[in-house]
Formats: structure tokens, C-alpha cells, sequence
């Protein structure tokens, strides 16, 4: 518990050094990505609405031709079709929402935990733009990585949340374990240029358990918000980034 409150307790110097004039421009990135992630949402949605319309207009042109009380069916058709793509869409988003924000800004994560750990150790790195895409793809697998085993373990806690009485420690179970993962991927930026790889990675946060799961948390909670979340998590997650980087220098030094 000493280590879940002190990961919670890194976003106060996280927050203060965020905001900071060194690296408050980095909140420029978060917008950029909304706007992003917006427009292309937008874009696919309606392409997918469209593609899947086309399949069956002609299908269904067919069967009410000359029922002229049937013709209507095609107009109602293409409006249901549109509903349910947004439906899946925003549903999937919710639930992923978070990997999407850590795969898009990972770039940006591993130069920010990189600048954050120079101003907190004076450590500096030569800039190295093969080490820089590596350490990205790095990010991206670890995201995708956690987003998978994070699924598996959610619906096995889904299936235990129908046992009467213990199944009701299932949904906060599963806000621990979300946390946890968030808080391994914002973790591993720092993680990253230790030159460890992804195995000893999984045992450096497992040793650090309770402090990735506080990162985590503040992330997975605000998730949970209704409608902001999205809007929240973008530049929170710059913060949960810095965090991290505190945790693991903090934990270093003890």
C-alpha cells in the first residue's frame, strides 16, 4: 500500500513539472491527436456506414420493388445501418480508448520520459533518431501487449463476476488489474533506456507492482468519466508519462 499511494503521490511533481515553461508545450501534442483522432473516427465510421449500406441496398431493393408500403424500408435501412456502426464504434473506443491515446502519442512519450529524466537526474542522451523509433515501437508493443493480456484477464473476471456474493469484488478487481497494465506502459518509458528487455521489463513492474497499479489508477479512473474522458485522458497521460519516470528514479535511489 506504501508503494500504491507513492505512484499517486508522483503526479504532484509530475503536475508541477508538466506545467512547467520547459515542458507545458508539450500539451500541444494531446491536442493535435483529438483533432486527429476525431476526423478520422468520423471518416471511418461514415466509409464503413456507407460500405455496409451498398452491400445490402441492392438486396433490398430487389425484395420491395413494386410494395410500394414496403418502400420505405431502404431509407430506414441505411439510417440503422449508420446507428449501429456508431454504436460499435464508440463502444469499441470505450474500451480501448486509452490504448489508442498510448499507441498515437507514444513517440511523443518516449521523448518526453527521456526529458524528464534530465531534469530530474541531469542525465542527458545524443539524440538518436534510429533509437528513437525504436524506443517508440517499443511503446507500441508494450501497449498492444498489455491491451491483450489486460482483455483475457477482464473476461475471466467478467465470468466471475456471476458467483453469487464474491462476484461483486469482480468490477473492482478489474479497475485494479486496468490500472496496473497503464501503469506498466507508463512505466516502461523510463524502463525503456535501461536497455532491458520486454521479459525483465514485466519483472522490473512486477517488483514495483503496487506504485505502477497508483500511476495506473488516476488514468483508469478518468477514463470512467462520461463523455470527457477521452479529452482528460490525452493530457493526463502526459502527466501519468512524467509519474513514471519519478517512480522508477525515486525507487532506484531506495
Amino acid at each position: 500500500m506504501k508503494s500504491f499511494f507513492l505512484g499517486i503521490r508522483a503526479y504532484g511533481p509530475a503536475f508541477r513539472m508538466l506545467f512547467s515553461k520547459k515542458f507545458a508545450w508539450f500539451l500541444l501534442f494531446p491536442l493535435g491527436v483529438l483533432v486527429l483522432l476525431f476526423f478520422t473516427g468520423n471518416w471511418l465510421t461514415g466509409m464503413l456506414g456507407d460500405s455496409l449500406y451498398n452491400l445490402f441496398a441492392a438486396r433490398l431493393e430487389e425484395l420491395v420493388e413494386g410494395i410500394v408500403w414496403l418502400e420505405w424500408v431502404n431509407g430506414v435501412a441505411g439510417w440503422l445501418v449508420f446507428v449501429v456502426v456508431k454504436v460499435v464504434y464508440f463502444f469499441l473506443f470505450a474500451m480501448y480508448s486509452g490504448y489508442v491515446i498510448l499507441v498515437v502519442l507514444s513517440p511523443v512519450y518516449s521523448w518526453l520520459s527521456e526529458r524528464a529524466e534530465t531534469h530530474l537526474t541531469g542525465r542527458t542522451y545524443p539524440f538518436s533518431f534510429k533509437q528513437l523509433l525504436r524506443d517508440m515501437v517499443r511503446g507500441i508493443l508494450i501497449a498492444l501487449r498489455n491491451m491483450v493480456v489486460q482483455t483475457l484477464i477482464s473476461i475471466v473476471l467478467f465470468l466471475f463476476s456471476f458467483v453469487p456474493v464474491v462476484g461483486m469484488a469482480a468490477p473492482v478487481l478489474m479497475l485494479l488489474v486496468s490500472a496496473y497494465f497503464y501503469g506498466f506502459s507508463f512505466l516502461d518509458y523510463a524502463i525503456e533506456r535501461k536497455r532491458i528487455g520486454v521479459r525483465d521489463s514485466v519483472r522490473y513492474v512486477n517488483r514495483r507492482a503496487g506504485a505502477a497499479t497508483g500511476v495506473g489508477l488516476v488514468f483508469a479512473v478518468a477514463l470512467m468519466l462520461p463523455l470527457l474522458n477521452i479529452l482528460v485522458c490525452s493530457f493526463l497521460s502526459m502527466a501519468a508519462v512524467i509519474a513514471g519516470e519519478v517512480i522508477v528514479n525515486e525507487t532506484d535511489e531506495c
